[in-house]
């Protein structure tokens, strides 16, 4: 099966499902996953502590590939993360990008960017147009 192909399922278990037993299979033992978190590098532990956080907030979560490129070792996806949002039973629905090195079968690297915000406004965590409101001067208090 294609890396593109295991990756997709792969979200879809772990992000959709649950699946916490499948994160550290797909690691290498040194991996690192970058801009998750501003100032954070996750590894395995870090995702097992940050998926159920995160699922807390969504449920019915699917994850789908819009686009991919893949080279040698590499694997570049833009995504379309659907849900519902927990507090408010509104749909949700954003993008993000992640790519991957990978070592054999396994990400040695990660590089993620995902519209969290658009996912918090849509779960009413954050106010409509909150990157608007913020490039006025206003703050979120």
């Amino acid at each position: 099966m294609s890396r593109l192909r295991n990756i997709e399922m792969w979200l879809n278990a772990v992000w959709g499902d649950g699946r916490l037993d499948l994160i550290e299979p797909l690691f290498t033992h040194r991996a690192q996953a970058a801009g998750i978190m501003d100032g954070l590098n996750f590894g395995p532990k870090e995702f097992l502590e940050f998926v159920p956080a995160f699922r807390a907030h969504l449920r019915n979560m699917n994850i789908s590939i819009l686009r991919s490129v893949e080279t040698d070792d590499w694997l570049w996806t833009l995504l379309k993360i659907d849900g519902i949002g927990v507090t408010n039973c509104a749909p949700v629905s954003a993008t993000g990008q992640l790519a991957m090195r990978f070592e054999g079968d396994q990400v040695a690297e990660a590089y993620n960017s995902f519209d969290a915000i658009s996912i918090f406004e849509q779960i009413g965590l954050l106010p409509p147009e909150t990157l608007a409101l913020c490039l006025s001067g206003e703050t979120l208090s």
